[in-house]
């Protein structure tokens, strides 16, 4: 006995183009995104990514060190006076604005609101 193959349901559904813009409705698989003019990629608005400044996190440290030195500074969050260690290494120019304990940015938050 033979029995019959299976055969796949073509699930359409009528969607949205998901580029910023178009929202022209077409038909098409659930997974898809962009209408039929969209899907080439060269028809699409490239995004670019909006960098951060370096020296907002960061602070630049011009010097003109030939050997790996090791420095004391300051924490630059208000209200901290903790000193940290930095080893400042030559041709390198960036280097963390506060200590330790407050390099990640909930940190900080939280050490604001608690003086505050």
């Amino acid at each position: 006995m033979q029995l019959p193959r299976y055969k796949k349901k073509k699930r359409l559904k009528h969607k949205v183009c998901q580029e910023p813009g178009c929202g022209k409705e077409f038909i098409g698989h659930p997974i898809a995104k962009y209408c039929e003019f969209h899907r080439n990629i060269a028809n699409r608005t490239r995004k670019t990514k909006e960098y951060e400044a370096v020296d907002v996190k960061n602070f630049v440290f011009r010097h003109g060190f030939t050997e790996v030195t090791e420095l004391e500074l300051t924490c630059q969050l208000p209200n901290c006076q903790r000193k940290y260690k930095v080893k400042i290494f030559p041709k390198q120019y960036i280097y963390p604005k506060y200590c330790n304990t407050h390099r990640n940015e909930y940190k900080r938050d939280s050490f604001q609101k608690a003086v505050s």
